[in-house]
Order: structure tokens, then C-alpha cells, then sequence
């Protein structure tokens, strides 16, 4: 899991108003440095594209950031239009384009750099980063992550330094160096352990997990899936609850244990409907139509069966 950071610092500039001079009135109050009503309307949907993407509602988070961008250009608020453009570029990445969310993102850092604004530039190259990682562009994304990482330590930002150690571990993994990739996970989590940010300690077990499972160690695997479960719940990541569950079921039913697998996988196709991520519901509910297939559970099969085809054939899922 490429992880990123988003809303790290983000502040808002302010237009001031023209002067008009005019020798029967006294001169005019000195600018306000409090935000204005649009600056402030940025923030607030910028805060509301998180909130929106950390629910998995994508399309909400697209239409908040992209408000948010138009509403910064206009305003010449070039800190608000970063924050925007990295948000976008996030919401693009989960719907799949990934050479659009490079555009975003670059656009965003070129922004940073001539702000000179440190911690806009470290989030902007950790999006960039992840973006590149998820074209395939492993050592593109290294070389944004160490420069970004130089960063996070000369600013002693744990949890940026977390993030990109994370990710640092992904691209080594990647490259076939799972024990390199193993010690950055450990820590990453480490920090994140050391700071209570358990979304983040949350991504480092699922790496580790994943990285466990390629190793053919299935119960180390499950142990760290479930682990973070937990955190996700904690959290209420409702997008990687479903996604946990969904790695629960796959791991267990590599075990040979179905009945477990397919109470997980029913509960992932739950979790996946509730979102109305039909498209994921679909594929969790085919796994359990097969764990109940392995089990000999006919009666579970038939009913599991009905409420598939019935989920298939539905607007949504068709």
C-alpha cells in the first residue's frame, strides 16, 4: 500500500483590495491578516475532499477539490491551488488514470518550489512520488522519495519521514530486495508506533503482511492483516476496513481454511455494499460463493448465488 500525506501544511493567502486614494476621506484601514470568506472556503472544502476520500466516497472528493481549485485560481491563493491539485491528483489515482495524476501532482511541486514553502514541496513530492510508483516508474519515485525524505529530516517531520520510509520499502520490494524492504516497513511502523498514528501503522501491517504472504508465510500474513484491522477500525477507514476483510479472506482460504474465508469475504462484500463500491462487493461475494462451494455448504451456496446474480444484474453493477 503507496501511502501519502495529505494536509500537511496548508495555509491561505489572502487578496487585498485596491487603495482608492482620495483626498475627502480618511485613509482606508490597514488589510485584514485573518482569511476571507473565500479563502476560508477553500480550507473547509479541502478538509471535506479528505474527509470524503478517507470514507471512499471519490466523486464527493472530486467535486470539493475541484471547487476548491477553481476557487484558488481565481483568488491567486497559489497554497490553496497546491492543496487542490494534490487532492485531485489522489482522487484520479483511485479511479485508475495514473499519467493524469502525474500531470497534477508535478504541477503541484513546480508550485511548491516557487513558494518555497518546505512543507508544501514535501507533500507535493510524496504525491508525486506515490504517482510515479503506481505507473510503474519504481526509480522515478525512489529519487522523489529520497528527496522528499532529506526533507522530513531536516524538518524532524516523523511522520512524513514514516510515510516515505514506507514507500521507500515498497519500491525496494519491488525490485526484488524483500529484506531491505522488510527492515523499512519495521521502521516506518516504528515511528508511527512512536507517534499513535495508527491510519499509518495500519499501511505498514498490510505491507508487511502482503510481503509475508509473497513469502509464502500465511499465518504471519494473517496475523498482520488482522492487525490491521484493528487499527482500521480504530481509525474508521471504512474503504480499508472492507479491503482488510477482503485480505482476511483470500489469506485464510490460501490456508484451507474456508468456513473462516468465507466469513470474511461475506463480511468484506457487506462492507463493500454499504460504500457502494459494487464493483469490489461483487468480487468479495464471488469468493464466498466459492469458499461456501469448498465447504459443502449447499444451502449457503444457492442463497449467496441469488444475492450475486441479483447484485450483477442491478444498475450498478452491470
Amino acid at each position: 500500500m503507496i501511502v501519502t500525506i495529505r494536509g500537511l501544511a496548508r495555509g491561505f493567502c489572502v487578496l487585498a483590495g485596491m487603495v482608492l486614494l482620495g483626498c475627502a476621506h480618511p485613509p482606508p484601514p490597514a488589510p485584514s491578516s485573518s482569511p476571507g470568506p473565500l479563502a476560508t472556503q477553500i480550507e473547509t472544502l479541502l478538509m471535506q475532499g479528505e474527509r470524503w476520500l478517507t470514507r471512499g466516497d471519490v466523486a464527493r472528493a472530486g467535486d470539493a477539490y475541484e471547487t476548491a481549485r477553481q476557487t484558488a485560481e481565481s483568488l491567486d491563493d497559489v497554497k490553496g491551488l497546491i492543496g487542490a491539485l494534490n487532492g485531485l491528483g489522489q482522487v484520479v489515482l483511485r479511479r485508475g488514470p495514473t499519467s493524469q495524476a502525474v500531470s497534477l501532482h508535478g504541477r503541484a511541486v513546480a508550485l511548491a518550489q516557487q513558494l518555497g514553502e518546505p512543507s508544501l514541496l514535501l507533500e507535493s513530492l510524496i504525491a508525486l512520488g506515490a504517482a510515479e510508483h503506481r505507473s510503474g516508474r519504481v526509480q522515478e519515485a525512489e529519487r522523489l522519495y529520497r528527496q522528499a525524505l532529506e526533507i522530513a529530516q531536516h524538518r524532524k517531520d516523523r511522520s512524513a519521514e514514516a510515510v516515505l520510509l514506507n514507500n521507500l520499502g515498497l519500491a525496494r520490494q519491488a525490485r526484488g530486495e524483500d529484506e531491505q524492504a522488510e527492515q523499512l516497513f519495521q521502521q516506518a511502523m516504528a515511528l508511527n508506533q512512536a507517534a499513535g498514528n495508527v491510519e499509518l501503522e495500519a499501511s505498514n501491517h498490510v505491507n508487511l503482511g502482503l510481503l509475508a504472504e509473497a513469502r509464502q508465510q500465511y499465518d504471519v500474513a494473517e496475523g498482520e492483516y488482522e492487525r490491521a484491522l484493528d487499527l482500521d477500525k480504530a481509525a474508521e477507514r471504512r474503504s480499508e476496513i472492507a479491503a482488510d476483510l477482503l485480505r482476511l479472506g483470500g489469506i485464510t482460504d490460501r490456508r484451507g481454511i474456508s468456513d473462516r474465508a468465507l466469513a470474511y469475504f461475506e463480511r468484506a462484500y457487506r462492507s463493500y455494499l454499504a460504500q457502494g463500491d459494487v464493483t469490489h462487493a461483487i468480487l468479495a461475494l464471488t469468493h464466498a460463493v466459492e469458499c461456501a462451494g469448498k465447504s459443502g455448504l449447499v444451502e449457503e451456496v444457492a442463497r449467496l448465488k441469488k444475492e450475486l446474480n441479483g447484485l450483477k444484474s442491478s444498475p450498478a453493477g452491470r
